[in-house]
């Protein structure tokens, strides 16, 4: 027994010796074969695609709330800083705290430019002033505080239904402007003598 336990050494011994024999076949059997590809040098392009239930987004300005935007679903396309929105529920706030609901069937916001885009079935509601105005296209720049409607809009309100072209309103001012081929229905209106 002791003399097979004192002979093992001579197993790494018989490597050592015979090298020079062995290496280059095994060398070569374990060289990769097949071409090498150069861009798998170059780093992987970064890519913040993403998806997300139920986004919530806090805009301030001077400290003060401006926006509060919901969707049920963003996710990020070619432009990383473009959210693409579905089912948009937003809450524009005013100089006097007064919350304007928007909804809209799709949405974009642009996080550098703090610009809203809605499309389809656009629902414009101002409680304060009992007005509802009806759109498939708005802009809404969280910056500069102004709404844009550059296609067809219906502006409804107590005794009022203003059908436009166009349609911008400056919060601050809380001044409209509606353009091209405007048609004005007054309801209600006693003339004066």
């Amino acid at each position: 027994m002791k003399l097979h336990r004192n002979t093992i050494w001579l197993i790494p011994l018989f490597f050592i010796i015979t090298f020079p024999l062995w290496s280059i076949p095994v060398g070569t059997f374990l060289t990769p074969r097949g071409g090498f590809d150069p861009d798998l040098k170059k780093a992987p392009a970064k890519s913040h695609d993403f998806n997300m239930d139920h986004v919530r987004i806090t805009q301030n300005q001077g400290g003060v709330k401006t926006a509060f935007i919901r969707a049920e679903k963003a996710a990020t396309g070619e432009d990383p800083d473009v959210l693409l929105m579905d089912n948009v529920d937003a809450d524009i706030f005013d100089e006097d705290g007064n919350i304007t609901k928007i909804i809209a069937q799709k949405g974009k916001y642009h996080t550098v430019i703090k610009l809203l885009t809605l499309t389809k079935d656009v629902v414009v509601n101002k409680t304060a002033d009992n007005q509802v105005l009806y759109t498939d296209l708005l802009h809404y720049d969280s910056e500069q505080r102004t709404v844009d409607c550059p296609g067809p809009t219906r502006l409804e309100g107590d005794k009022v239904v203003i059908d436009g072209g166009s349609l911008d309103y400056d919060i601050k001012t809380q001044t409209y402007i509606i353009e091209k081929r405007v048609h004005c229905v007054l309801n209600g209106f006693v003339e004066q003598p």
